[in-house]
């Protein structure tokens, strides 16, 4: 069993130093480390970090407490029963309520902590935090065995909130903490609310720390933060899952899915509409996601979470789509509105949900395979189809979108051996392209471009007028996310290289695990060859986390930049792990790849925990701590 630690050993971790026993008033400076430990190796990890070696990161883009210049000089706010409204606490849990718990930890210092469980849809409430001038700001999160804690933040001033969340549960008898962000407060108040809507997820507030900046950190960070060098990263938003997971029903509710990308690397966002006509807003072209969901119960509770925040928005005039185009504008974010042109429908029990009405009218137009099975997909080969996703990419760009996104990595094949393309086909060569092997005979394929080209070339020519409609006259962007190499690609009809020779795209978006790959590994080499002449970026695609069927590394990422690679994008980024300040924020910035680890992938590091002493009534370190019997 793990002694308790003294008063001066805890001093001497954390920085704090105890006057008495009594607990510091709100505002009081207070010396605080990252982290309580009762091992050798833990406290040697902080004296390491606390150094700053030449050539190291700065320390906000290593967020670690202990590693900005002023730690010794940071303001703790432990009780956390200050917050107002007042009438918002209680010293139980109460549905509409926080509860408030005292806790002391292992130095003697005492504090009130905020929890609200997960049913138990706890108001919005507020902390003064009563200092002045530039501040890393960090916050204690207190999660159980039960699950993940999530706290929704923002300052005075904030467009909306972000989230950061503790560890799935933080062992037992500790917290998290956990960075929010770089802010000039000027006795700024917090805002913190607990996610109730959609997915729903416990809160817990314990602390918040202020580190006062440097001036040299100061300069350094608002430098790093106003230029624009390092914003090569792009994301895709699937245009559903959102909508699913937050249930968002107001323009602030929205712009959380953008705010997380302010003062990073991201500088495009690729945002899908829904499906191929499937969208998140009421439209003259395609169909609104679950508006035929009346009198039938949804699949699944997450979907229905997805048509009631659609169609509230929608009642309130509010169209998602393009809220986030112009929150990320606001951003600096570009934004190309994209279709995947696969989703027409889906297997039960989600087929109702999902079916398109064009699709259901016009079973003449679907896809069919050579040995006549029906494929649910809409053939580009009848110009009505293609006619039809023209004027909803068209629909979708006039919100104020910088250019128009076809997503085939989710959306292949767009045609097939149906009686269209047998027309085509027939006229074209005088054969039945069903009795030619499809492997050896290259005019499959090549009849197959010519398909794929024309709609590339009518979504060209769509954008050229709508850019000629604006009074600012941009030119309008077209991009495709395609699959990682020329021989994927072209299996669906996907001529990247001739795409390029004509002029018809503007940029180029890779997917390493394209649903329909029949090809593993990506080819830098070849898009670096069709690309470079155009002056065409492209964008290998990575992944924000790091399973065990993914593989990027820095060293990856930086490879790719010393190839000539422009930037890289990632397959719905989101939420904390692409905030500021983290090693997914900061890919842009090439130079400290160099000063990583190149092993790491950017997924999130090992989180500080912090060690109660007492929570509540219960003695949570002692030799036999209140857990044994779970």
């Amino acid at each position: 069993m793990i002694d308790k630690l003294t008063r001066r050993e805890f001093e001497r971790l954390v920085g704090f130093t105890m006057i008495g026993s009594s607990m510091p008033s709100l505002g009081t400076d207070a010396e605080a480390g990252p982290f309580v430990s009762t091992s050798e190796d833990s406290r040697a990890v902080y004296e390491a970090n606390r150094e700053t070696q030449p050539g190291a990161l700065p320390p906000w883009a290593d967020v670690v407490a202990g590693r900005w210049a002023n730690a010794s000089k940071a303001t703790l706010l432990i009780d956390m029963s200050v917050c107002h409204p007042v009438s918002a606490l209680s010293p139980q849990a109460k549905t509409g309520y926080w509860q408030v718990v005292p806790y002391e930890l292992a130095g003697g210092t005492l504090g009130k902590l905020l929890w609200a469980a997960l049913e138990q849809r706890a108001p919005e409430i507020r902390l003064p935090l009563r200092v002045k001038g530039w501040h890393a700001i960090f916050v204690g999160i207190y999660a159980t065995v039960l699950g993940p804690s999530t706290l929704w933040l923002k300052l005075d001033g904030d467009v909306s909130a972000q989230p950061r969340t503790s560890e799935e549960y933080a062992p037992y008898g500790s917290f998290t903490e956990v960075f929010f962000k770089v802010a000039e407060l000027n006795d700024t108040t917090l805002y913190i609310k607990q996610q109730s809507a959609g997915a729903a997820f416990s809160a817990g507030l314990v602390n918040v720390k202020l580190i006062p900046l440097s001036n040299e950190e100061i300069s350094g960070f608002l430098a790093d933060r106003d230029q624009r060098t390092t914003r090569r990263l792009a994301t895709t938003n699937d245009g559903v899952g959102y909508l699913i997971n937050h249930r968002p029903t107001t323009v602030e509710d929205l712009l959380r899915e953008v705010e997380v990308f302010r003062h990073t690397d991201f500088g495009t966002l690729l945002l899908h509409v829904g499906g191929a006509d499937g969208l998140n807003y009421p439209s003259q072209y395609g169909h609104m996601l679950s508006d035929h969901m009346d009198g039938y119960v949804y699949p699944d509770p997450t979907y229905k979470q997805y048509g009631e925040a659609v169609r509230e928005l929608a009642k309130k005039g509010i169209n998602p789509t393009k809220v986030l185009i112009e929150g990320a504008h606001a951003l600096g974010m570009k934004v190309h509105v994209g279709i995947r042109p696969a989703l027409w429908t889906y297997y039960e029990p989600l087929q109702r949900f999902f079916d398109s009405p064009f699709y259901q009218a016009h079973p003449e137009w679907r896809c069919v395979d050579r040995d006549g099975t029906p494929v649910a997909r809409m053939s580009w080969a009848v110009p009505k189809v293609r006619r039809h996703l023209v004027d909803v990419l068209r629909e979708a760009v006039g919100f104020g979108a910088d250019g128009a996104h076809l997503v085939f990595c989710r959306g292949v094949p767009v045609v097939l051996y149906e009686p269209s393309f047998l027309e085509i086909f027939e006229k074209r060569y005088g054969e039945d392209p069903r009795k030619l092997d499809e492997e050896s005979d290259p005019r499959i394929k090549q009849a197959w471009v010519e398909v794929v080209t024309t709609f590339i070339r009518e979504a060209r020519a769509m954008l050229d007028e709508e850019q000629n409609r604006r009074v600012d006259g941009k030119h309008l962007e077209l991009s495709v996310m395609v699959f990682g190499n020329e021989y994927n690609n072209l299996l669906y009809g996907l001529d990247v290289r001739r795409w390029v020779t004509e002029g018809l795209i503007d940029e180029i978006f890779l997917d390493q695990w394209g649903i329909g790959s029949k090809k593993a590994g990506v080819d830098i080499d070849f898009f670096l060859d069709v690309c470079r002449p155009k002056g065409i970026p492209f964008f290998p695609s990575y992944t924000v986390f790091s399973p065990p069927a993914y593989d990027n590394t820095i060293s990856q990422a930086l490879s790719w930049y010393e190839k000539g690679v422009h930037g890289v994008v990632f397959f719905d980024a989101g939420g904390e792990k692409v905030a500021q300040g983290t090693v997914v924020s900061r890919l842009g910035h090439v130079d400290e790849l160099r000063l990583r680890d190149a092993k790491e992938s950017g997924a999130p590091k090992p989180v500080v925990q912090i060690r109660f002493h007492r929570l509540g009534n219960l003695v949570m370190d002692g030799r036999f701590p209140p857990i044994g019997g779970g």
